[in-house]
């Protein structure tokens, strides 16, 4: 059954892109569905296998969507922030998580159960839209993350990193480590900390312990293009 919702979630609500089309009515009755969850730095979200853990939308922090191989090695398919949404498929499908969700830093997050989000794909029919948008731009991100890895050097993988990250900002926080952008691009940590360095001294960048400053968006896109 659907929860009372608090004022506090309905904020959490409107500041997600998700939902930002949905008028205030629409909104409230999304918000009675919603839990919120709050984790500690490196703590398990959920585990790729189990039993549908439901659409997470991530309010505050910062987490690893990733895989591991039989021999243990990680691979960190992508990193999420505030806004980002994952774990669709299995929400809509009723099939096993197929990643494991890891928190980065203290991270809050709304949850929507698979029971739930069919309950709300019926009443609210814009969510089908949007749930649709979100797997093609998904599918985007995977094919252009193929190519990357296929033709792309690791500085010029590392430039559209930095670039996507940026979401068109000027200054980003690190809350990466160097081996976690190493297993993103598929690389290791001192090819990245090279290829980091090559970019400050062209003055594409400037970095620091916890930032990276972008001084030449456009010679950042420009290598992305040359691989």
């Amino acid at each position: 059954m659907p929860n009372p919702f608090d004022l506090q979630t309905l904020a959490r609500l409107k500041g997600i892109p998700y939902f930002q089309d949905l008028s205030p009515v629409l909104l409230q009755i999304v918000a009675q569905e919603v839990l919120i969850r709050h984790y500690k730095a490196k703590e398990m979200i959920f585990s790729e296998g189990e039993e549908c853990a439901g659409l997470h939308l991530l309010v505050e922090g910062s987490g690893k969507l990733c895989r591991f191989s039989e021999t243990g090695q990680e691979h960190v398919l992508s990193l999420l922030y505030p806004g980002d949404s994952c774990n669709e498929v299995p929400a809509v499908d009723q099939g096993p998580n197929p990643v494991h969700f890891i928190a980065l830093e203290a991270t809050t997050v709304c949850v929507i159960s698979g029971e739930a989000l069919t309950r709300l794909r019926q009443h609210v029919p814009q969510l089908n839209d949007l749930i649709i948008k979100a797997l093609a731009n998904r599918c985007r991100q995977m094919v252009q993350r193929v190519y990357q890895i296929s033709f792309l050097s690791v500085t010029s993988r590392l430039a559209a990193f930095i670039l996507h990250q940026s979401a068109g900002k000027k200054v980003i926080n690190r809350s990466w480590t160097l081996d976690e952008v190493a297993i993103t691009l598929g690389t290791v940590r001192e090819t990245v900390s090279r290829s980091l360095r090559e970019l400050q001294t062209g003055g594409y960048i400037i970095t620091s312990r916890h930032q990276i400053e972008i001084k030449d968006r456009e010679g950042l896109a420009r290598l992305v293009t040359k691989g």
